[in-house]
């Protein structure tokens, strides 16, 4: 009996060692990640499009924090296009900040080395892979602003200019009466 409880001793040190050693790795992880939350919140990113008449600064997690746009900007496009480029270079700035952050955070996530413990679920299986959603891909965003931009040059070359063109619903600064009714008719 003496035996077996010796047996016994030395099996239940071993399992204290195991769990105190993964204890120390978990509170060694658990710095890291803080460390590292620390660092990403004081992260931004900045992307401008390729005419630099949109920035967009975003903060780690791809959220806006600053939008600026050129003073040419309202000279050089349209409404739409503008919002289009708005639009693209957010959601660059948000897949840049989004990929950067689980880039970061993706070697803290590896539990290949914790050991299994038998009657415990695997910390593996617990853990989702991947993201939740897929961030926007910045260089598909980007590729796509470019090709819409020469599209919309080729069409410019394309089509003459036409000077003094009116429509008849446009309005007349020296007509009062057919502006009142709506444009001329």
């Amino acid at each position: 009996m003496v035996g077996r409880d010796e047996d016994l001793a030395a099996r239940n040190a071993a399992l204290r060692d195991q769990i105190d050693s993964m204890l120390a790795d978990l509170r060694r992880r658990t710095a890291d990640i803080q460390e590292k939350q620390a660092a990403a919140a004081q992260q931004t990113h900045e992307i401008s499009s390729d005419d630099g008449m949109v920035t967009v600064r975003v903060d780690a997690t791809g959220t806006v924090q600053e939008l600026s746009l050129s003073p040419k900007a309202f000279e050089r496009t349209t409404p739409e296009k503008l919002s289009r480029t708005i639009t693209s270079v957010i959601r660059e700035a948000a897949g840049t900040a989004q990929r950067h952050l689980q880039a970061e955070f993706a070697p803290l996530a590896d539990v290949s080395d914790v050991p299994e413990v038998p009657g415990v679920p695997s910390l593996a299986g617990l853990l989702r892979q991947g993201p939740l959603v897929e961030p926007p891909d910045p260089e598909a965003e980007r590729r796509k602003r470019r090709e819409e931009e020469s599209a919309a040059s080729a069409k410019n070359q394309s089509q003459p200019q036409q000077v003094g063109a009116r429509s008849d619903d446009e309005w007349d600064d020296w007509d009062w009466d057919a502006n009142r009714r709506g444009g001329r008719r």
